[in-house]
């Protein structure tokens, strides 16, 4: 008990030598824990602000069928081994090779750009590009009637744009090559 009460007493003296005897940047401590407070208090307004915000991100990736950016990617893929398959003469008999090696490329591309890999990355793209307000303005927009048509219909609408803008290019080609011919040709040092 000795030795408890001589350790208080030495903690009594401490405590009473610190109060007597002030650091001397204790004015600066004091600004140092008052910003610190004031961080704190500041922080939890905008944690939840940017948790909001991404809810609203990921509320408009949902309707937007997000989740389905990869559908275009594993169809293409599936194709090319089904195109390799018939190249190769492959039969009938053969058939469970070539759904295995399907099978082992749709993995692939789901680990490169399935939903769980994807949305934490698009969330961060929207929250970028939009403010909260404007993605609540986005999702009321998407809730009316005329927004799920948009939703429904912006696909094959994107899909149909690309493909007439990939025949009209295909009309340029032969212009665009014309060009390159001439100015590869000019470019040639001139021989004597």
């Amino acid at each position: 008990m000795g030795a408890a009460a001589g350790l208080s007493d030495g903690v009594r003296a401490r405590k009473m030598a610190a109060r007597d005897n002030p650091p001397k940047d204790l004015p600066m401590l004091r600004l140092r824990v008052l910003f610190t407070c004031l961080l704190l208090a500041a922080s939890g307004p905008v944690l939840a602000d940017a948790a909001s915000h991404a809810a609203a991100a990921k509320r408009f990736l949902e309707l937007s069928r997000a989740d389905t950016l990869a559908v275009p990617a594993h169809l293409q893929v599936r194709q090319m081994f089904a195109q390799r398959f018939a190249e190769a003469g492959a039969g009938a008999a053969q058939q469970a090779i070539l759904e295995r090696y399907q099978a082992q490329a749709a993995a692939a591309i789901e680990k490169a750009v399935g939903r769980d890999r994807l949305q934490p990355e698009l969330i961060s793209l929207y929250t970028d590009a939009f403010s909260e307000a404007e993605l609540q303005e986005v999702l009321a927009f998407y809730q009316t009637p005329v927004g799920r048509k948009v939703l429904e219909q912006m696909p094959q609408l994107m899909a149909h744009a690309g493909q007439l803008t990939q025949e009209r290019l295909q009309q340029a080609v032969p212009e665009v090559n014309r060009l390159l011919g001439e100015m590869s040709a000019e470019l040639q040092p001139s021989r004597p």
